[in-house]
């Protein structure tokens, strides 16, 4: 019976150590073309992934909108992109923001000029 249980835990233990390399293994940026959500690299140094300010800042991402600052990250990380808004404020021209999840597990919007990616919008990545 005990030998079962750490047979069952070491399953366990091994399948959520796969995953999370999955997520946050150096797989490469398997998107940095643009094409779906998906790891996307952050070419500039302390990048803020914004949140709060509620309604207006999940409509309108901006940073008067998400006032506060999750966390910050910078080259040569990867943050997975979820979904893209545009927002109520442009950075280096581009007006969308990316609903991200960083390495250190903070999700929040961070400005889509940021990313790695040829385009300001990033094909087959859905509106939040």
């Amino acid at each position: 019976m005990l030998h079962s249980v750490r047979v069952a835990a070491a399953t366990v233990a091994s399948t959520v150590i796969a995953a999370a390399g999955l997520v946050f293994g150096a797989a490469g940026s398997a998107h940095a073309t643009g094409h779906g959500e998906g790891f996307y690299g952050v070419w500039a140094s302390g990048v803020n992934v914004r949140a709060g300010g509620g309604e207006q800042c999940y409509l309108y991402p901006s940073a008067a909108n998400c006032p506060t600052v999750q966390t910050t990250v910078s080259s040569p990380a990867q943050v997975w992109v979820y979904c893209q808004q545009e927002g109520a404020q442009s950075v280096g021209g581009n007006p969308y923001w990316v609903w991200v999840l960083t390495a250190s597990g903070h999700r929040g919007y961070m400005a889509s000029y940021y990313t790695d990616n040829a385009t300001d919008w990033i094909d087959n990545v859905p509106l939040c």
